[in-house]
């Protein structure tokens, strides 16, 4: 195992050096554009795995553009979660952030008055890049997604990166079977679940019919390339992102030869991302092994939370599920590294960076077969269960818990996490489709 590791630590420092390399030879041959970003949620100070991904990106990007950062309305009159620390970070990598913003980010203007100071600004430039394109519904105080609306009202091209609308499925007879299945595991939320499950379904069709009926949409862009297993977007010029998530390689200082008899879960304590499941998953490996299920998250909900609550003891998983709420990354870390496995029953995803996380420690991970994990699916060290199947899934996690199989002795599964290893790659993969835009509209750029 260390010798793996210091394998794949030498090839990551070459290969560093080369894609860097890489990276300004094939954009020097491109235009410098001046790029309007639209990132949701990146200056607020609790940011989540998409505010990680566009933080990374947007500071390698002024090395080859441009960059014009124009925060979401939200942010206004609300200083008091915003990350001025971050915001002098960008604003030292070269990233010019909104005047407007920066002399009324304390007031609460109308959403008209941001538009019209907005579109002030962005006028002279030549796209508009969205990293993270939002629901309609969840905008409609502010009209839609502010990026869509001023790539219209000024007649910008768009570009978009969807980032979660993808995540769960959008087609009807699916939502329809989900809703019942999770109602029938959670009953004492099943209402919740039924309104939530049919809004979703509903936002994400409206959120793809405005975004594809913009007058100037040029380019969308995905995390992953098996989206339109849950969605279909009725639109041409579709770039899946290449990498398209990266984790830091300082991590692995927490890999541990020692296991502990304990598996983990940790996510957004959602029902979505299997908060329920794994409970039922975890009842059925514990008639067999012996093992404690340690949890780490936050609970976005208090009725979920007394839900979970409700199920451990009627499954009587008292002594054999912890909690240990909402972990620092050392603690995490070191947790996940000394876990024998990695029970991860999602529902929604579109890359999942924790399974990444898990492999690249040496921590076999079972999960469901859902269009956002296919791409480890031919990896030996994660099973993946069809979507809630929690029989199979248990008998899954204990053949990896009974093996002493070397799993992780895969050359393919080394390529692939040192793909993963550097946010370079990642900016390389969004360079690559905005210079797309390039070649396709080279006489209005």
């Amino acid at each position: 195992m260390v010798k793996n590791f210091f394998v794949l630590n030498s090839i990551f420092l070459i290969r560093c050096s080369i894609v860097s390399l890489n990276i300004y030879i094939y954009t020097s041959n491109y235009p410098v554009l001046k790029l309007a970003i639209f990132a949701n949620g990146i200056v607020s100070r609790k940011i989540g795995g998409a505010q990680k991904h566009m933080r990374e990106v947007i500071e390698i990007l002024p090395k080859f553009h441009e960059i014009y950062f124009f925060p979401e309305p939200q942010m206004f009159g609300n200083s008091d979660i915003i990350d001025f620390k971050f915001i002098e970070d960008l604003n030292s990598k070269g990233v010019r952030i909104s005047r407007y913003f920066m002399e009324n980010y304390k007031l609460k203007p109308e959403i008209k008055s941001i538009i019209k100071n907005y579109s002030n600004e962005i006028r002279g430039c030549d796209l508009i890049y969205d990293m993270d394109f939002q629901y309609f519904l969840d905008n409609l105080k502010f009209g839609g997604e502010l990026s869509l609306k001023l790539s219209n009202a000024n007649k910008i091209k768009l570009g978009v990166c969807i980032q979660d609308i993808g995540d769960i499925s959008s087609h009807f007879f699916k939502t329809f079977s989900n809703v019942i299945k999770f109602s029938k595991m959670a009953k004492g939320i099943s209402w919740f679940i039924v309104v939530a499950g049919f809004y979703n379904l509903i936002n994400r069709k409206i959120t793809v019919r405005k975004l594809i009926s913009g007058n100037n949409l040029s380019m969308i862009t995905v995390i992953n390339s098996e989206y339109e297993k849950n969605i279909r977007i009725n639109f041409k010029n579709i770039y899946a992102l290449n990498p398209s998530n990266a984790i830091d390689a300082k991590i692995k200082k927490y890999h541990s030869k020692e296991k502990y008899d304990q598996i983990i879960f940790y996510a957004r304590l959602i029902y979505q991302k299997g908060l329920f499941d794994v409970l039922y998953i975890h009842k059925k490996i514990t008639e067999s092994y012996n093992i404690k299920l340690k949890i780490s998250g936050k609970f976005q909900r208090g009725f979920e939370k007394n839900e979970f609550t409700r199920i451990i003891k009627k499954l009587d998983l008292e002594d054999k599920v912890e909690y240990l709420g909402v972990l620092s990354d050392d603690k995490l870390y070191t947790e996940l590294a000394r876990s024998k496995l990695m029970v991860y029953p999602t529902h929604s995803d579109s890359f999942s960076i924790s399974v990444l996380q898990a492999l690249f420690l040496h921590v076999p991970v079972v999960a469901y077969d859902i269009p956002g994990l296919s791409l480890y699916k031919n990896f030996k060290s994660i099973s993946l269960a069809r979507e809630f199947d929690m029989n199979s899934m248990a008998k899954m996690a204990l053949k990896f818990l009974n093996s002493h199989e070397q799993l992780f002795d895969d050359l393919e599964l080394n390529e692939f996490i040192e793909k993963h290893l550097d946010w370079k790659y990642v900016a390389d993969s969004h360079l690559s489709a905005i210079n797309r835009i390039i070649d396709n509209h080279k006489n209005s750029l």
